[in-house]
C-alpha cells in the first residue's frame, strides 16, 4: 500500500496545480477584451436536432389573441433576440417555452423543447429576502461545480490509510472537479460580477442589504454562471448602467448555447444576438442569422414589399368596387356585381391583415401630461439634509442643499450606487431625513414615476378600475372618458383595459403606471429610470408629453437618449456623498466611460469612491481622475490596466470629429498603460514558471518515495597561510 504521506504530497500538489492553472486562466482571459465565457456542458439533442420547435402556436391572453400562428425552430447556438411593442405577446411566448422546458416535453404538444437540456430563466423576484452573501448566492446553482466540490471534499476526508482504493477515489475525484471548472471557478464568479457592477468589497456582504435594482444583478449573475444550455431572459438590461449592458452584451454575444431575450435595447441586441424574431400584426416574423443592423436592413425590404401588395391590393378594391357601384343595378350583371362584392369583403380582410404588418400602420401612442396647478417659486427643496436609504447603517448623501424651482429640468448623474435614487425619494418624502428638512410649498403637487412602480399595482384589481381610482384621489372632475382615452393612447383597450393588473405583461403595467401618472395633475414631476419595461414607442411619447410640460422636472436615468432630449436646465452630479448642481445643459463629460464606480445604496459600509473635483465642475476627466487604487494581485492590476485603455478607447470613439486630437493627446498615456500591462504580464508568466518548477521537483521528490537528499559536500581547506617576508 501507499504510504499515508502521499494523500498529503497529492494534495499539496493538487494546490499547486490549482494555482498554476489559475494563472494560466488570468492570462489568457485579459488577452481578449471580451468577457469570457465558458462553454456549457455538451448539449444533449432530440431527433430532430433542435433546442426548441414551435408548430403553428396561437399565444392568448385571457380571451385576447395576440400571437397567431406562432412556427418557430430554435436550433443550438442560436441567439435569438425577441422584439415587438408592449403587450404584444413577447414575454407570454418566452413564459410559454419556458413552461414546456420544466414539463420535460410530458405534456408539450405545440411547443416541444429537448428534454434533456438544462434550462435557465431570469426570475423577476431576483434574490428577495436571501440572507447569503453574494457570492455565495451567485454560485448557488452552479451544481455541477458544487457537486464535484462536495465529491472532492468528502475523497480528501476519507483518504487517511494511503490505499490505493483512496487514491483512485481521490484521483476520481480531483478530475471531476476539474471538468466542472473548479479551478477556474473564482476567477470567473469575480469576472461576472465585476461585469455587473460589483466591487470585491461587496462580495461578501448579505443580499438582503442590496436595493431591489442591485438585487435582480444578483439574480442575473447567479443564471449567468449557471451556464444553462438554453438561456431565458426577460428584459435582462433592465437597472444596468450603460457599462453593464455592454458587458453583458458581450457575454452573451460569447455565451455557448440557446439564447432566448426580449430587449428594447439596441445596443444590447448588436452585441448580443444573431437572429432577430419580431412580433408584428399578430404574426412572428423570424429573421435567421442576421445581426441587429442587418435585421433593420431586410425589415426595410420585407415593409416595401408589404407596401406594395397594399397599394396593389387597393387598385384592386377600387376597380371591384367602381364595377359594382356601375353595374349593380343592372339586372343582367346582378349576378357579377354580386360575385364580386363577395371577391371585395375577402380582398378587404386581406387588406387589413397586411396593413397590419406596416410598421407605420401600426397604433402608435401619444400622450400629453396634465397642466401643473399653480405654486410657488421653489415648490419643493431639501436644506442640509442627511439622507440614508432604509436599509443602510450610514448617511450616503449629507449636508444636502437642493432647491427645486418652477420650471426647473433638472437630470442627476453620477457614479451607480452614489444615492441619485434614494435623493428622489428623500425628495418624494418617503425618507426620515437625519439632520436638515424637507421643504414644501403648500401648493406643491408631486408626481412620481419609479423603476419598480409597475411591480407595486395591486395585482387583483382592474386596470381602469386602478386608473380612474387613482387619478380621482387628486382631481375628482376626471371622467370615464377621459381615463379610457389616455389608456386607449398608449394601447390600453378593449380586453386589456378590463384585465387584472396582475394579467398584464411587464410593459402593459408599465402603461397602467404611466396612464395614471399622466392623467394626475402635479408641478412637480420625479422620474426614476422611466425607461425601464417602456418600448421605443412608449417612451418615445413620454418625451413627446414632456415637451410640452411646463412643471418643473426632476430626472434619474441611464439612457443617455433619453437625459439628452429632456433639454435639461440644471445638471446635478453626486458621488462622495455630496450632491452639486450647476445650472446648464448636457455635455460630453456627463455620460464618460470613466465615471463607472459603484457603491450600493443599502447598507453600505464604507463611502463612495472619489468623484471628479465638485470645486472644478467643468474639467473633463482623465484616467487618474477616476482610477482606483492599484491592486495588489498582478491579474488585477492587468484588468485595471486594460479598463484603463478600453475606457480611453470608448471616449475616443463617442468624440465624433474630435476624436483624433483626443487620440493625440491620450496616445502617449495608452501606450504607457500597455507597456505596464506587458510588463506584468511577463512576471506573471516568470511566477507561473517558478511554481510549475517547484511543482517538479516536489513531483521528484514523491517519485523517489522521500528518499534523503545526499549529504552536502564538506567545504573545501582553508588556503594556505602567504609566505614569510
Amino acid at each position: 500500500t501507499t504510504p499515508w504521506w502521499a494523500c498529503r504530497v497529492l494534495a499539496t500538489m493538487l494546490s499547486l496545480t490549482s494555482l498554476t492553472r489559475g494563472l494560466t486562466i488570468g492570462l489568457s482571459a485579459h488577452a481578449s477584451p471580451r468577457p469570457p465565457c465558458r462553454a456549457p456542458a455538451t448539449m444533449a439533442l432530440d431527433g430532430s436536432g433542435a433546442a426548441v420547435t414551435i408548430r403553428d402556436l396561437d399565444v392568448w391572453a385571457g380571451s385576447s389573441s395576440l400571437i397567431r400562428g406562432v412556427t418557430w425552430r430554435v436550433m443550438p447556438n442560436e441567439r435569438w433576440s425577441l422584439l415587438g411593442p408592449n403587450g404584444c405577446g413577447k414575454s407570454t411566448l418566452l413564459r410559454a417555452i419556458a413552461e414546456a422546458a420544466d414539463l420535460a416535453g410530458d405534456a408539450a404538444t405545440e411547443i416541444a423543447v429537448n428534454p434533456q437540456l438544462r434550462f435557465g430563466l431570469l426570475e423577476q423576484t431576483a434574490v428577495s429576502g436571501s440572507e447569503r452573501s453574494v457570492r455565495e448566492e451567485v454560485m448557488s446553482r452552479m451544481e455541477g461545480f458544487q457537486a464535484a466540490k462536495a465529491a472532492l471534499e468528502a475523497a480528501e476526508v476519507a483518504c487517511v490509510s494511503g490505499a490505493a482504493r483512496e487514491l483512485e477515489t481521490l484521483e476520481r475525484a480531483m478530475g471531476e472537479f476539474e471538468a466542472a471548472g473548479g479551478y477556474t471557478v473564482e476567477g470567473r464568479v469575480a469576472r461576472v460580477l465585476k461585469g455587473l457592477g460589483f466591487t470585491e468589497e461587496e462580495f461578501e456582504r448579505p443580499c438582503s442589504s442590496f436595493s431591489g435594482g442591485w438585487q435582480m444583478r444578483i439574480g442575473l449573475a447567479r443564471l449567468l454562471l449557471s451556464e444553462p444550455e438554453l438561456l431565458i431572459m426577460d428584459e435582462p438590461t433592465n437597472h444596468l448602467d450603460a457599462a453593464a449592458r455592454r458587458w453583458l452584451g458581450d457575454y452573451v454575444g460569447a455565451y455557448q448555447g440557446t439564447v432566448l431575450v426580449v430587449s428594447h435595447d439596441a445596443e444590447f441586441l448588436r452585441r448580443a444576438s444573431n437572429s432577430i424574431a419580431e412580433v408584428a400584426g399578430g404574426r412572428l416574423e423570424l429573421y435567421k442569422s442576421v445581426t441587429y443592423d442587418k435585421f433593420l436592413e431586410e425589415r426595410e425590404e420585407r415593409q416595401a414589399r408589404v407596401r406594395a401588395t397594399v397599394e396593389a391590393q387597393e387598385r384592386e378594391r377600387k376597380r371591384m368596387q367602381d364595377f359594382i357601384d356601375r353595374m349593380g343595378a343592372k339586372a343582367s350583371k346582378a349576378t357579377q356585381a354580386k360575385d364580386r362584392q363577395g371577391k371585395l369583403e375577402r380582398l378587404a380582410k386581406q387588406q387589413a391583415a397586411a396593413k397590419a404588418l406596416l410598421i407605420g400602420q401600426q397604433r402608435r401612442p401619444s400622450l400629453t401630461l396634465a397642466a401643473p396647478p399653480p405654486c410657488g417659486m421653489t415648490p419643493l427643496a431639501l436644506a442640509g439634509a442627511d439622507i440614508r436609504h432604509p436599509l443602510g447603517a450610514q448617511d450616503i448623501i449629507t449636508g444636502a442643499d437642493l432647491a427645486v424651482a418652477k420650471g426647473m429640468r433638472l437630470i442627476l448623474r453620477g457614479p451607480n450606487g452614489a444615492g441619485k435614487s434614494t435623493i428622489l425619494k428623500a425628495l418624494a418624502g418617503s425618507l426620515r431625513l437625519g439632520e436638515g428638512q424637507r421643504v414644501a410649498d403648500e401648493r406643491l403637487e408631486l408626481g412620481v414615476f419609479a423603476q419598480d412602480l409597475a411591480q407595486e399595482l395591486p395585482q387583483d384589481v382592474v386596470a381602469f378600475e386602478y386608473v380612474s381610482q387613482t387619478v380621482r384621489r387628486t382631481d375628482g372632475t376626471v371622467t370615464d372618458e377621459r381615463c379610457r382615452a389616455v389608456m386607449g393612447a398608449l394601447g390600453l383597450v378593449g380586453d386589456k383595459a378590463a384585465r387584472s393588473i396582475g394579467d398584464l405583461s411587464g410593459g402593459e403595467k408599465a402603461r397602467v403606471a404611466l396612464a395614471t401618472f399622466c392623467l394626475t395633475p402635479c408641478n412637480v414631476l420625479l422620474l426614476d429610470e422611466p425607461t425601464n419595461h417602456l418600448d421605443v414607442d412608449a417612451i418615445a411619447a413620454l418625451l413627446d408629453a414632456i415637451g410640452k410640460y411646463n412643471g418643473a422636472l426632476v430626472v434619474v436615468s441611464h439612457d443617455r437618449a433619453f437625459c439628452e432630449a429632456i433639454d435639461a436646465t440644471h445638471v446635478g452630479y453626486v458621488a462622495d456623498g455630496k450632491v452639486l448642481v450647476e445650472e446648464r445643459s448636457l455635455r460630453q463629460s456627463d455620460f464618460s466611460e470613466l465615471d463607472r464606480g459603484v457603491v450600493n445604496v443599502a447598507g453600505a459600509v464604507s463611502a463612495p469612491p472619489p468623484p471628479p473635483s465638485l470645486a472644478e465642475p467643468e474639467r473633463t476627466r482623465g484616467p487618474q481622475d477616476s482610477a482606483p487604487k492599484p491592486p495588489e494581485s498582478l491579474e488585477d492590476k492587468i484588468a485595471a490596466a486594460e479598463a484603463a485603455i478600453e475606457a480611453l478607447d470608448a471616449e475616443r470613439a463617442s468624440c465624433g470629429e474630435e476624436g483624433a486630437l483626443l487620440a493625440e493627446l491620450e496616445e502617449e498615456k495608452r501606450g504607457a498603460l500597455q507597456a505596464e500591462v506587458e510588463a506584468w504580464r511577463a512576471e506573471l508568466e516568470e511566477r507561473a514558471a517558478q511554481r510549475k518548477a517547484a511543482e517538479e521537483a516536489l513531483e521528484k521528490v514523491f517519485n523517489r518515495g522521500f528518499e534523503p537528499p545526499p549529504p552536502p559536500l564538506p567545504p573545501p581547506p582553508p588556503p594556505p597561510p602567504p609566505p614569510s617576508r
